[in-house]
């Protein structure tokens, strides 16, 4: 019995001794808990980056050829994009990077703001010619008082104009250098929808960056800038669309194919965000190159001239009206007396479908394509009267001088609406309820500050409220030149009488297509009974 409790008062002892460290240990150091297994840790394997492909080149033998040419289409044509700085106040639409770099924003440009003055503006620009001529937007240089072409691997230029058209947004520019890598000429016509594009230039100030996209569409126009003149609006356009990002900096810079052949000139961006949203803008480069061989011939552009007036609006309803069927072409608004397009007998609502074997898609194209025209050329025009096609011959001249353009952003004089009634006043129950017209005189053109340039039709003295012309926010001041009620018949309007004559006549449920004049502007508007 004893030795059985001389036994376990030594397993006791023993077991205290294993809960208890010798002095000096690191256990008794509690900062040094748990170094013993660290230090007695096995070392961790190295570490084995991870080598070789997911995919192998055998196996996207296409996406590796696509790549490889990606890669020499951008090489080849990198060192004919050049970066543009012109020292002046730049234009206040974009100010990025402490830096004014122009673009165009046609869709708004957001707030302004005020920036000191000599603030560089940096754009891109494309070399056209291994001796020095460079072409870019005119408004990346307007206002410079001075002009730096960079070109990458040879240094800094200073540049001067040789020549610039607004109209176009095209300036040339010239720097005293030879062999320079020039980008050859596509033919912008040839491009198609869908086709890939590289975008080439300096956007937000990053040189000689590349984006690549596609063709969106072909053909577009743009809204007016903010701000912008009748002169402004007044461009040539005919815009390549394409979704590879183009930005501030951008502007002057190249759109090229696969084939690294220069195809447009980055000009504008459809933004909210002041940046890119996929939809840019490119001048086509066979417009381009019209453009360059004109200014540098002759130093400016001579321009063809047809003397009709486009209208600003065409309301829905209005081909319809006068039996245009589904033809593209462009409807006119008025035809400028002793013009080329009166002599040839060209009449205000005459719908343009062809000229000299070009068909016509709208009023901007009409107006391009009329403007390349060769001086002096007689051209077969094809149109539409009264909904029969016919055909006449035009002599094309040089745009007169003073004379204004076809469009206009002037929107009359905003007269209120006058109750009284006038002469003209219809009888019937009709759309043409509620509107009053005047004679075209002496008085009526002072109350109203008619423009001189209007010579025919009545002039809109009252228009009654919830009326239909009242809901196509028709003024008085306004004048009515033509009126189309039985299908593509057009009648001119030589005073009240005539339209009242007219008025009377109109039945309940016929609508009416009226050629009206505000200022300087022409639209067309489609009155139809309410169902």
């Amino acid at each position: 019995m004893k030795r059985l409790s001389l036994l376990a008062i030594l397993m006791a002892l023993a077991l205290a001794g294993c809960h208890k460290a010798a002095p000096g240990t690191a256990r008794d150091t509690p900062e040094n808990t748990g170094s013993d297994s660290r230090a007695n840790a096995a070392p961790p394997p190295a570490f084995k980056p991870e080598t070789g492909s997911l995919v192998s080149s055998d196996q996207v033998p296409l996406l590796e050829q696509i790549n490889r040419e990606n890669i020499r289409v951008v090489a080849a044509a990198m060192p004919g994009i050049v970066r543009i700085t012109a020292g002046r106040q730049a234009d206040p639409r974009m100010k990025l990077f402490g830096s004014e770099i122009p673009f165009h924003l046609p869709f708004g440009s957001g707030p302004s703001h005020e920036y000191p003055p000599n603030s560089p503006s940096y754009g891109s620009g494309v070399v056209i010619s291994k001796d020095g001529y460079i072409v870019t937007n005119e408004h990346v240089i307007e206002y410079a008082k001075d002009i730096e072409v960079q070109i990458p691997d040879k240094g800094s230029f200073p540049a001067r104009v040789a020549a610039s058209d607004t109209l176009l947004d095209v300036t040339v520019l010239k720097i005293d250098a030879t062999d320079l890598a020039a980008l050859p000429w596509g033919d912008s016509d040839k491009v198609q929808v869908g086709e890939q594009v590289f975008a080439i230039g300096n956007p937000f100030d990053l040189d000689d960056s590349v984006s690549k996209g596609i063709v969106s569409a072909m053909r577009r126009t743009l809204p007016e800038l903010p701000g912008a003149s009748a002169d402004e609006v007044s461009h040539f356009e005919n815009f390549i669309q394409t979704d590879a990002a183009i930005n501030p900096g951008n502007s002057g810079g190249a759109l090229i194919n696969i084939h690294g052949e220069l195809i447009g000139i980055n000009t504008a961006i459809a933004s909210t965000s002041r940046g890119n949203m996929g939809v840019g803008f490119a001048i086509p480069s066979n417009l381009v190159r019209y453009a360059v061989e004109g200014l540098l011939k002759q130093g400016r552009l001579v321009r063809g001239f047809l003397g009709v007036e486009l209208p600003e609006t065409i309301d829905d309803g209005v081909t319809a009206q006068l039996n245009l069927g589904t033809q593209r072409g462009a409807l006119l608004a008025g035809v400028l007396a002793k013009s080329p397009a009166d002599l040839a007998g060209l009449l205000p609502n005459d719908y343009i479908t062809q000229v000299d074997g070009h068909p016509i898609s709208g009023g901007a194209d009409l107006r391009l394509i009329v403007s390349q025209l060769p001086i002096g050329k007689e051209v077969v025009l094809d149109y539409i009267r009264d909904g029969k096609p016919r055909t006449t011959t035009v002599k094309i001249i040089e745009v007169p001088p003073g004379v204004p353009g076809a469009e206009s952003t002037d929107k009359g004089g905003g007269n209120p609406k006058v109750p009284d009634a006038d002469n003209g006043q219809p009888e019937n129950e009709n759309v043409l309820n509620g509107l009053q017209v005047s004679d075209l005189n002496d008085k009526s053109r002072q109350k109203f500050n008619v423009d001189p340039g209007v010579t025919t039709g009545v002039v809109v003295s009252g228009v009654q409220d919830n009326s239909p012309a009242d809901d196509k926010s028709v003024q008085p001041g306004d004048v009515i030149e033509s009126a189309c009620v039985n299908r593509g018949t057009t009648r001119q309007l030589t005073g009240a009488k005539d339209f009242a004559d007219m008025a009377r006549d109109l039945k309940p449920d016929q609508s009416v297509v009226l050629l009206m004049r505000r200022g300087k502007v022409s639209c067309f508007i489609y009155l139809a009974p309410q169902k």
